[in-house]
C-alpha cells in the first residue's frame, strides 16, 4: 500500500530546490558601488557572445562643434550611413555608403585582448531591485586601423581603431546585453567616431 509523503519531507525538497535556483541567480547576482575594468585574453567564450551579435543597417558620424569639412580622416565626410557587416573568421569588416555614393570600408582585427568595463552607475533607473543593480558595460576590441576608399587617408601610422560594444546587464554577460556599438578611429592621421545600434535579440 503506497503511502503520501509526509509534509516535512515535501516542504524540505522545496527549500532545497528553491535554495539551488537562489545559488544559480546569485552567480550572476550584481552589488551597489561595483566596479571591474580589465584587459583580458579574449576568450572562446567573448568570441561566441560577439558572433552572436547582429549590426544595424545604419551607421551615425558624431559631429559636435566642427564643421564636417573639419574632420580629419575621412574624405567627403557625412552625417548618416548605410551600413554592412562583413564577419570573418578573424576580423570585422565594415562597409560605409553615404547618399552621395561616397564609400569605403574600415576592417577590424579581432585581437587576442578585450577591455572590459563594468561599473554600477548607482542611476536610479537601474539601481539594485532584488538581485542587484544593472551595470553600464563596454567590451572593447582595438587593432591597427585599415581603411579603404573615403577612409584611405587613415592607413600607416600609429592609427588605431577600437570596435566598442554596449549596454547593460547584470552579472554572467551575455550577447543580448549589448544593445549598441562605437567606433573609435584615433590616432595621428584623424580622430572621429562612429555609432550605431545593434539589432534586438
Amino acid at each position: 500500500m503506497k503511502t503520501k509523503p509526509p509534509i516535512a519531507f515535501l516542504l524540505g525538497a522545496f527549500f532545497a530546490l528553491a535554495q539551488i535556483n537562489f545559488a544559480f541567480a546569485c552567480a550572476c547576482c550584481t552589488h551597489t558601488g561595483q566596479r571591474y575594468v580589465e584587459n583580458t585574453k579574449l576568450l572562446p567564450f567573448h568570441r561566441d557572445q560577439i558572433n552572436e551579435l547582429r549590426f544595424g543597417k545604419q551607421a551615425s558620424l558624431f559631429v559636435d562643434e566642427r564643421d564636417l569639412t573639419d574632420i580629419k580622416g575621412i574624405a567627403n565626410p557625412s552625417e548618416n550611413y548605410s551600413l554592412a557587416v562583413t564577419k570573418q573568421k578573424d576580423r570585422f569588416v565594415f562597409s560605409f555608403h553615404d547618399e552621395k555614393k561616397n564609400e569605403g570600408t574600415i576592417t577590424v582585427a579581432v585581437p587576442d585582448a578585450v577591455a572590459i568595463f563594468e561599473v554600477d552607475t548607482r542611476d536610479e533607473p537601474y539601481k539594485d531591485q532584488g538581485l542587484g543593480p544593472v551595470l553600464y558595460k563596454e567590451w572593447r576590441l582595438t587593432a591597427p586601423f585599415a581603411g579603404t576608399g573615403i577612409f584611405k587617408a587613415g592607413n600607416g601610422g600609429y592609427q588605431r581603431v577600437t570596435l566598442i560594444h554596449q549596454g547593460r546587464g547584470r552579472g554572467c554577460t551575455e550577447a543580448s546585453h549589448f544593445t549598441h556599438w562605437t567606433i573609435s578611429v584615433h590616432g595621428p592621421l584623424g580622430n572621429y567616431l562612429f555609432y550605431g545600434d545593434f539589432e534586438k535579440q
